[in-house]
Formats: structure tokens, sequence, C-alpha cells
């Protein structure tokens, strides 16, 4: 679990920090839909270790132009600020993504034209009880000038789910960083249970000398947690903070279960220093201070959390064992 992790992290730190959103997509995907799922508009199926499975996909471009794309594999992430999201072409393959047996292929569909395209999947005979989720993605970059999109459709494989570690929204970090004067407060969810996970999430914000004045308070859903992956939930405040002391209080509760952590961090006129288990990063940061490859600072800030939750996770794994 905690390698898919690390690579989790890789992936969503590059993900967020390379790519763009997926806005103008040109072309269209869908499946079988005496097989589809409805509500989910993807492939649900229970599954059986060591079977075969084929999955169907559709493409259609509807425009007046030739459209080339690459047809892949793919592991469902968490998006940037919660919904969903998967990895590109070049991303590892760190979870079901690896059952497929047909290898990225490039397609081509003139004008008006659909396609369909079978994607083979052999479930492994070692499959532990879990959630399994995997996109069959369209990545298009048929038009240079653009930027490179992508589509897909998710196959959502479950199996003894009951006997399955139940899902989890652990708070791990926060940050709060000031970018082209809009505050806000980044909190790190992690899901190391074996299924997906949507919780309720309560941000609240107070400063550490005056714990009965709240500054901030929000409360939300966030959707698709993947098992074994790190989320990134953002809230934007409603204005920048002073310089001083606060306390981040994050509540995450999934059924009966909940979960909630305090965040002390510290502003100042310049950078703020860490506290605890918390990184921040303030600053009216403009777009010419970004670093190298363009990043913007909260991706660096959220990549650097990423890096962080893992090994915390790991090392605490590992004391357990030796315990």
């Amino acid at each position: 679990m905690w390698i898919r992790l690390v690579l989790a992290a890789i992936v969503f730190w590059i993900a967020v920090g390379f790519t763009n959103p997926m806005d103008g997509q040109q072309l269209v995907i869908s499946g079988d839909s005496d097989r589809i799922n409805p509500e989910l508009s993807a492939y649900v199926e229970d599954i059986v270790p060591g079977d075969n499975r084929e999955y169907t996909v559709h493409v259609t471009n509807p425009t007046d132009e030739e459209i080339t794309a690459l047809l892949y594999a793919a592991d469902a992430i968490p998006a940037l600020g919660g919904g969903k999201d998967f990895t590109l072409p070049s991303d590892p393959d760190t979870g079901s993504a690896v059952w497929y047996r047909a290898p990225d292929r490039s397609i081509t569909l003139k004008a008006g034209e659909t396609q369909s395209f079978t994607m083979e999947m052999q479930i492994p005979e070692s499959v532990e009880p879990g959630q399994y989720v995997s996109v069959i993605g369209i990545y298009d970059q048929s038009k240079r000038e653009s930027a490179a999109r992508k589509i897909g459709l998710q196959v959502v494989l479950n199996y003894k789910l009951d006997e399955a570690k139940p899902p989890e929204a652990v708070p791990h970090a926060a940050a709060y960083t000031l970018e082209n004067g809009k505050a806000s407060l980044t909190i790190l969810l992690v899901n190391e249970g074996d299924s997906l996970s949507e919780p309720e999430i309560e941000v609240r914000l107070k400063r550490q000398d005056d714990a009965s004045e709240l500054l901030f308070e929000r409360k939300s859903t966030v959707d698709s947690i993947y098992a074994g992956t790190v989320a990134q939930y953002m809230a934007e405040l409603n204005r920048p903070l002073s310089p001083g002391s606060y306390m981040a209080e994050v509540k995450t509760t999934l059924g009966d279960r909940t979960e909630q952590k305090e965040f002390p961090f510290e502003v100042t006129d310049g950078r703020t220093m860490p506290s605890g288990t918390v990184i921040q990063a303030t600053g009216d940061i403009s777009p010419h201070h970004e670093g190298s490859f363009g990043l913007r600072p909260s991706f660096v800030y959220g990549g650097l959390l990423l890096i962080y939750v893992i090994v915390v996770v790991v090392i605490r794994r590992r004391a357990s064992r030796t315990e």
C-alpha cells in the first residue's frame, strides 16, 4: 500500500503541475449501455481472482476534422480540489491499470466517425479484498496549438468488500497560502482503506490566543478519494490572514466514523515558519515568481505536503510492525 501511496503522490504532483483542465475536449467516449452502471456512468462489476474480462469503449469524433489520439489504461486519482481524475499515459501504473493486457495504441477518427475498441484484462489470482478503479482513457493531442486533453471511462471492480478495510479520510497536513492576493487553506486527506471514500469535511479557523472567535468555517463533501490515494481539499478564505498564530481544525465524517485533527501555524509579514505537522507559505506571489517548469506555488506546496504525508505514513507502518 505505501508504495502505491508514494507513486500516487508523484503522479499527483506531476498531474497538477503540468496538465490543464479538460475543458474543450472534442472526443466523446461511452461504454456498452447494457453493462454501464447508470448512476456512475461506469463499468461496475464484482470480480473473481484469475478471471479474464473485456471492456468495450465507443469513441466518437463529433467535429468536422480528423483527430488522432492515444487509447490507454489509467489509474483513477482524486482531482485537485475534489472530484475524479486519472493518470496520464506517461505516468506509472500503480493500481488495477496494470491488469490490462492491451498496450497503449494510437487511434485515428475521421470527422463524424465512431469506432469501438475492446480492452482485455486479467484479474490476478492474488487479488485482495477491496475496490479497484481504473480508467480507459483517451489522450488527445491532435491540435498542437491547444493543450493536451483527455477523457475516460471508469472501470470499478469490487472483490469481497465486506472483508475489505473500511474507507478512510484522515487529515494529515495543512497549508496556508497567499497567491495573487487570494488566501487559501489546503488540507491533505489520506485514504488507506480499500475502497472509495467520500467524506463530509468541516474546516474551522481560529486564532491560537482567542479560540472563542471563529474566523472561518466551511462544510462540504469531498468527492472520490480512491483507495490508497491522497486527496487535496482546498478552501478559499474570505480574505488574507494578518500576522499571528492560528489553528486550523479539520474534521471528516464517514458514516459513524469521525476523524478530527488540529494544525497550528504562524503567519508573518514574509514567509511563515513550519509548526508541528504544517507547512505554510505566505506572501503575495505574482506569476513572474513561479518556479522552473511554470509550477504555481500552491502546486509546489501541495506536492511537498504529499511527500511529507507519505513519509509519515511509511514510518508509522514500519514502527507498528516492529512492536
